[in-house]
Parts: C-alpha cells; sequence; structure tokens
C-alpha cells in the first residue's frame, strides 16, 4: 500500500501542470492563458508551503529564501511613502503639478502604476512556485519535469515548422503582435521562441549522453536511444534556425560548447562520441540550408542600426529621470511614452533589454536585486563546478547543464526581453531549483542516493 501523503502526491504533477500550461498558454503577455497559470501556481505555492510547514522530509533549505526577493520588490513598491520620498525624482515634480492642477490627489507610492505592479507580482508566481517546488521534489521528479520542458521545446519546433508551411495568416500563429514571416512556436516572438530551444539544447545534450554512457550493450534500446538524443539536438537546432534569432544562433552555439565538455567526459561505449558530433555536425547542416538566406539578410545589417539599440539611450535617460525610486514593475510603456523626445509610429512595449527595463521600473532597488541576482548567479555557477566528489554525479550533471540554461537566459536578457514572458520566467524558476540542488545528494551521507542514482543507471 502507498504511504505517501496525498500532499506530496499531488505536487509533481502539479507542478508539471503548470510548467505544461506555462510552456502552452504563456507565450505572449497579459493574455488570458497567463492568469490561468498563475492561478495554478498559487495553488502549487500553496501546497509548497503546507508541506514545509507540515512534513519533516519536505523541509524546504535556507536557500528557499532567496524566492523571497524578485516579490519583494513589487511588494515594496506598493507600500505607501512620505510626500518628501515620493518627490525624490525629477519627473514627479512635474506631475504631482499636472494632477494637483486636474485636482486629483496623487497616491503616495514608489510605483506610478500601482495595479501594473499587482500584475507584475502575480507574473512572478508561476516561477517562485517551480523553484520551491523543484526544491522539495526528489531529484528523479524533477528531471521528469526538465523532460517536460524539453518536451514543450520540440513541440514548438514543430508547430514553428507548421507555422512556415500555413504562411503569414496561419491559424496556428496564437498572437496577432508576432514575427509572421518566422517560426515561432507557442510564443509571440522569434527571439522567445530561440531562448526557450537554447535552454533545452544543454539539458538534450548532457541527459543522452548520461543515459547512453550507463548502457552495459549495444542493443536495440540503446541504438533507439542514441537516434532519440541525436535527433532532438538535430531537431531543437533547425527550430533556432527557423525562429532566424540572431541572438538564438549565438547562444545556441555556446550551449553546446558548454555542454559538449560535460557530455563528452561521461564514460561512452565505442562510436557514441562520434555519433554525438555527428548530430551536432548535421544541426548545423540542416540549419544553415533551411535558413542560410534568412539568416544572412539579418546578419549583414549593421546590429547597431536595429531599433532597440537606438532607443536605448531613452531608456536610459528615463530610468535617471525616474531614479532612484523607478517608475514601478510593469510601468515601462507609459513612462517611455510620456518622456520619448521623438516618438515614431514604432510600438515599443519594452525596453529589448530586461537589464535596462528594470532599471527604469526598479530604479536603485532594481539594481540592488539585480545585483542580488547577478551574485547569485556567479556563486552558484562556483558550488556547481566545483561539486565535491562524494556527491551525486546525476544531480551534479543535470545541475551543471541548468546552470547554463539560467547563464543564457540572463545572457538573451542583455539585448532583449525573455523573462518577460510567463513561459520562460517559469523555466528559468525551474532550472534555478535545479541548479541550487546540486548538492542535495551526497553518495557517502544519504541512504536514497544510490537508489536515485540507479534510476539513471538502466
Amino acid at each position: 500500500m502507498n504511504s505517501t501523503p496525498l500532499p506530496a502526491s499531488l505536487q509533481a504533477p502539479l507542478a508539471a501542470a503548470v510548467l505544461a500550461a506555462a510552456l502552452l498558454l504563456g507565450g505572449g503577455q497579459g493574455a488570458l492563458g497567463d492568469s490561468a497559470v498563475q492561478l495554478l501556481s498559487l495553488i502549487l505555492l500553496a501546497l509548497c508551503l503546507w508541506r514545509h510547514a507540515s512534513e519533516a522530509e519536505a523541509k524546504l533549505p535556507r536557500l528557499a529564501w532567496l524566492a523571497a526577493l524578485p516579490l519583494a520588490l513589487p511588494a515594496l513598491q506598493l507600500l505607501p511613502l512620505p510626500e518628501s520620498l515620493w518627490l525624490l525624482p525629477d519627473a514627479r515634480g512635474e506631475l504631482a503639478t499636472e494632477l494637483s492642477a486636474a485636482g486629483v490627489d496623487a497616491a503616495h507610492r514608489m510605483s506610478l502604476v500601482p495595479l501594473a505592479t499587482e500584475r507584475a507580482f502575480a507574473w512572478l508566481l508561476p516561477a517562485v512556485a517551480l523553484f520551491l517546488a523543484g526544491l522539495q521534489l526528489p531529484h528523479a521528479q524533477r528531471v521528469g519535469l526538465l523532460k517536460v520542458m524539453v518536451t514543450g521545446a520540440a513541440l514548438s519546433v514543430v508547430l514553428g515548422l507548421a507555422q512556415l508551411f500555413g504562411g503569414p495568416d496561419s491559424a496556428l500563429r496564437f498572437y496577432s503582435n508576432t514575427n509572421v514571416r518566422q517560426a515561432v512556436g507557442f510564443f509571440a516572438n522569434r527571439n522567445h521562441l530561440a531562448s526557450l530551444l537554447v535552454v533545452a539544447l544543454p539539458l538534450v545534450v548532457v541527459g543522452s549522453s548520461r543515459w547512453l554512457s550507463r548502457r552495459a550493450e549495444w542493443d536495440a534500446r540503446t541504438v533507439l536511444g542514441l537516434v532519440a538524443g541525436a535527433g532532438l539536438v538535430v531537431l531543437l537546432m533547425l527550430g533556432i534556425a527557423m525562429a532566424r534569432s540572431r541572438a538564438g544562433m549565438v547562444l545556441g552555439m555556446l550551449g553546446l560548447l558548454l555542454s559538449l565538455p560535460l557530455a563528452l567526459r561521461l564514460r561512452h561505449r565505442r562510436g557514441t562520441r562520434r555519433a554525438l558530433v555527428v548530430a551536432v555536425a548535421l544541426g548545423f547542416s540542416l540549419a544553415v540550408q533551411f535558413a542560410l538566406f534568412g539568416i544572412l539578410q539579418r546578419l549583414e545589417r549593421d546590429p547597431l542600426d536595429d531599433a532597440r539599440f537606438q532607443y536605448l539611450g531613452v531608456v536610459d535617460a528615463v530610468a535617471r529621470q525616474h531614479s532612484p525610486l523607478g517608475a514601478g514593475l510593469g510601468g515601462f510603456r507609459r513612462a517611455f511614452e510620456a518622456e520619448d523626445p521623438a516618438p515614431t509610429r514604432v510600438y515599443v512595449n519594452h525596453a529589448h533589454s530586461d537589464w535596462a527595463e528594470l532599471w527604469l521600473e526598479g530604479g536603485w532597488p532594481g539594481w540592488a536585486l539585480a545585483g542580488a541576482a547577478v551574485a547569485g548567479l556567479l556563486v552558484c555557477g562556483w558550488r556547481v563546478w566545483r561539486t565535491p566528489a562524494d556527491a551525486s554525479p546525476a544531480v551534479r550533471d543535470f545541475s551543471r547543464a541548468a546552470w547554463v540554461g539560467v547563464f543564457l537566459l540572463a545572457l538573451h536578457s542583455v539585448a532583449d526581453y525573455p523573462l518577460r514572458t510567463t513561459a520562460l520566467l517559469a523555466v528559468a524558476g525551474l532550472l534555478a531549483a535545479q541548479a541550487v540542488a546540486v548538492r542535495e545528494i551526497r553518495l557517502s551521507k544519504a541512504p536514497e542516493a544510490a537508489r536515485l542514482e540507479s534510476l539513471f543507471n538502466p
């Protein structure tokens, strides 16, 4: 008879549902799908906290407090402020005068757009819930969630191929403001599809290589696994090419460079390394043949002529006007449009740089949060790559691949806004949980380590 408590048995399926819903419904911004994912996330978050309070074996580690950092910023921005502090940013003096002339009393909060900031708080919930769930779930179930993510990435490529065949007016494009001549999958933006595929690539390379390294002989199952792993690598690389994302192509190659050493150092049967190299070469070949013309069209332009680089200077100027408090999370568009000295017909809903947008919306507290995130990423990387010898190899390898994924998302956020989508933010929360869990199992100390390790030794 199964003695597993009901909350524990529900947690993994519910986390999988949150992640799958985020990948399928959270590729845009502000859609009904985002609200559905946030509602599921609230249930998952409540379940995580219930298990933490009621089950000794489900106590969250000290690292779980990291989940409170991103939630603290919107919560702080919604608190009332003395008028003297509220008037610190230069932009607020003129705003206060205009509101007074209109007979409106200013709401003295750090955020100028409280409703948008409340939505930003809810937008963070899927990532926080998956992070906490990932810390509580055993490694085998966490790897199951990673498989859900990789499956979502593969389905996005298949959908993207169908979108290309269907043309600009394809009914398979689920968002109206989209790149109508490129593959977007379940997203509204081709760059965000590329982000998902880029972070999935190291997991596929490492996971497939790890599985093959544990096979005792060349049987039908081994060959099938080799073909499936190589096929996934090729499919993801082809999808990055179909998206025609310059950042995706560069980060995809970087992800391969960082993950190949992890895969090649594992014990392989004769021929598996060669198969891995052939799969990567085939992926590059198909990618170039499939999208060479479109890629060259995009690369032949000077990247500095891209519109996003032209208005980054404006973003910085507007951010300084709202410093040190920031305009409030979710307030970028209104703050930018109010101060843009040369408005155009182009709809600018984001800064095309998560870091720059956080500077405008979060001010000095936002930069403090960004600094903490960078420091946390570096410290986590140090621990992941300097894992003690008694750590579980299974946890170690997947944690390193997950850290590479988070690192690539942070790099992409310099020139785009992948973490402004529910889907990629949820993925980041799961990857962060896997990355920080690298020391949770020691083979010489944990009684369950050998059993968990055997799950990856077929």
